[in-house]
């Protein structure tokens, strides 16, 4: 079995006016959204795609509970 490391592709939305950002490898989500809360504090939600197959998977916004990983 392969490892999860990288498996999901996220781009934020911030507050209006500012254009979205897109990570392409990001491995535990909860350990990306306190990256987000220190460095992009205005962002408002990102969607979670899966990297490999490109398919969206979960739309997490800012306040919510966000899990390190999604399963499906």
């Amino acid at each position: 079995m392969l490892k999860k490391k990288n498996d999901y592709s996220v781009i934020v939305f911030f507050e209006e006016g500012t254009k979205p950002k897109k990570w392409q490898y990001v491995h535990k989500l909860n350990g990306f959204s306190m990256f987000l809360k220190k460095k992009h504090p205005t962002w408002q939600y990102m969607n979670v795609y899966n990297r490999r197959s490109g398919a969206f998977m979960r739309r997490i916004h800012k306040d919510s509970f966000v899990p390190p990983f999604i399963t499906e």
